[in-house]
């Protein structure tokens, strides 16, 4: 039986509307524009965070980071490739000052992993230190 006409909560999101919306969501990361740095005309992306990106299409970031991938499993690859995509366009246009230093650090850092922190544990290399009991032995001076 078909979902009734009013029905709010239908799937609107098939295999192929969704591929669609990635290859929209590709051309537009690899757009270009002209920024004024400093007085200088520098070339730069329009697009280096994913929310900016989601209200170009007119869709929900949450649609296009976790809805579709993980209905359609074979679209994990394409947000995957367009994060990374993504990830390059901040960090060039934070590079020649197009972003600010802080608010470029601050989008690596929060949406792409990035840390300024050792993630591993130096000093033993994540081996398990045995520690053996000291025993005092009493003086007699």
């Amino acid at each position: 039986m078909a979902a009734p006409k009013k029905n709010k909560n239908a799937e609107k999101w098939s295999d192929v509307k969704s591929l669609d919306l990635f290859n929209k969501a590709d051309m537009l990361v690899k757009r270009k524009t002209n920024y004024i740095v400093n007085g200088k005309s520098i070339e730069g992306y329009e697009f280096d965070f994913i929310g900016e990106l989601a209200d170009e299409l007119e869709v929900y970031r949450d649609l296009l980071q976790r809805d579709i991938p993980s209905r359609f499993p074979q679209l994990k690859g394409r947000y995957t490739k367009l994060k990374n995509r993504l990830e390059t366009n901040c960090y060039s246009n934070t590079k020649k000052g197009i972003i600010n230093t802080a608010v470029g650090i601050v989008n690596l850092k929060s949406n792409h992993g990035w840390t300024d922190r050792q993630q591993t544990d130096v000093t033993t290399g994540g081996d398990k230190i045995n520690l053996t009991p000291i025993s005092f032995v009493g003086n007699k001076d």
